[in-house]
């Protein structure tokens, strides 16, 4: 089955891609805002996505708007927030069976096209403000997240690392804000954040279907032709982060009964296809380094495993660990690396990484978010290879371009939660 991939630049700040893929059975849309993360908009913009998804002027209840999806086949319409790097990613999301698959052969997905539009366009708003009701419900929703954070102790500790890793640049905040800035919000505040964010970020609209729908390009450059505003500058995508002088040594106690330790490094390395594989060298596959020495030969930890932050150029390797083995497991991990940098490297090593790699690229078009999920990446990076050019560019790294980004690789943070007594 032939795949097809299109953009086309509406304006300077929005782009549509079209990703035709005939074994596909849904239509997906999605709209995904990009701006700056910032401390004084972040819960504003967070809490905006979930309003707009759950009401809209048409269907003013979210029993209405349920209703009315139920009856699209059980069409889905909602947001999610994320971040990349310096970013602050809204998306909105829309998906239905494709048209050919309704009984009756119904334009299903023309229909929910037009609510996601009328979301935009007619919010769930009087006055300057979102509807109270539907305010209170997804703050809640909003503050609960943000309390939840502390509690998945893995992805906590490794937010704690980028904290302090981050220092002082937008890539330090969470995307949700904090529970202050949330308490704070109103119904006008988050709708003029809605506004602006409508005005202002950067828009990247990707349609994922198994035919093309040509009237949706002339349908959202007309929409967003009425959002005006101030002219903004151009988002960056990569914004490699400043290593340290000195690594910082963070320690937090908390009453947990497995310790936390989160490592990081920077590099200034511009390979990007040599830095990954060396961070999948190092802990990113099951016969990885950290896997094979750290967790098994060694039995220093319940896991350990490395991920390279490619938007900000730096490697995590983050572990679960007993107290008594912090020390011996920090030093253990460190060995790796200078493992790597040192030429300990084998051509298994780098075949493994290869086929990991190549079974990654395959996954991509499983499903609809993958394949946007694959077109947003490469829009980062300013290329658009499909997974086959892609993985071509990894097979043409060498040892040598490998060894050379391990030793681009400066600690920058050590953060480890420890239990309390």
């Amino acid at each position: 089955m032939t795949i097809s991939h299109k953009r086309i630049q509406l304006s300077n700040r929005i782009g549509f891609s079209e990703i035709l893929d005939p074994k596909q059975k849904t239509n997906t849309l999605w709209i995904c805002f990009f701006q700056p993360l910032s401390s004084e908009t972040a819960s504003a913009c967070a809490l905006a996505g979930d309003l707009i998804t759950s009401t809209n002027a048409v269907y003013p209840t979210n029993a209405a708007m349920n209703r009315k999806l139920h009856l699209l086949y059980n069409a889905n319409l909602s947001a999610s927030v994320s971040k990349q790097g310096d970013l602050q990613i809204i998306s909105l999301r829309a998906s239905a069976i494709a048209d050919n698959y309704a009984l009756h052969g119904e334009a299903v997905f023309d229909t929910l096209t037009e609510i996601m539009l009328d979301c935009l366009q007619k919010p769930n708003v009087t006055d300057g403000a979102f509807d109270a009701e539907e305010f209170r419900v997804k703050q809640a929703d909003l503050l609960d997240a943000i309390d939840n954070e502390i509690n998945e102790k893995r992805t906590y500790a490794i937010r704690q690392a980028q904290k302090t890793a981050y220092k002082d640049e937008p890539a330090a905040l969470s995307f949700y804000g904090t529970r202050k800035q949330a308490q704070a919000l109103t119904p006008g505040s988050v709708y003029a954040a809605f506004q602006n964010m409508l005005c202002t970020a950067k828009v990247e609209i990707f349609f994922v279907g198994p035919q093309a729908k040509p009237s949706l390009v002339d349908k959202f450059r007309t929409v967003f032709q009425s959002f005006k505003g101030a002219a903004t500058a151009p988002v960056s995508f990569l914004t490699p982060s400043p290593v340290k002088a000195e690594p910082a040594i963070i320690r937090e106690t908390l009453p947990v009964n497995q310790c936390k330790m989160v490592m990081v490094w920077k590099t200034t390395s511009q390979n990007r296809y040599a830095t990954k594989m060396a961070s999948l060298i190092l802990g990113g596959t099951p016969s990885s380094k950290l896997f094979a020495n750290v967790r098994e030969k060694m039995s220093l930890c319940y896991y350990c495993a490395a991920n390279y932050a490619e938007y900000k150029q730096t490697l995590f390797v983050d572990s679960g660990i007993e107290t008594a083995n912090i020390e011996k497991t920090k030093t253990a991990i460190l060995d790796q690396l200078h493992a790597i940098c040192d030429g300990d490297i084998t051509d298994d090593e780098i075949q493994n990484v290869r086929m990991a790699l190549h079974n990654s690229f395959c996954g991509v078009g499983d499903t609809p978010s993958s394949h946007i999920g694959w077109y947003l990446t490469q829009l980062s990076y300013g290329t658009d290879h499909t997974p086959q050019e892609e993985e071509t560019q990894f097979q043409k790294v060498t040892k040598e371009e490998i060894i050379a980004a391990a030793k681009s690789m400066q600690l920058d943070t050590i953060y480890t939660m420890e239990c309390s007594e």
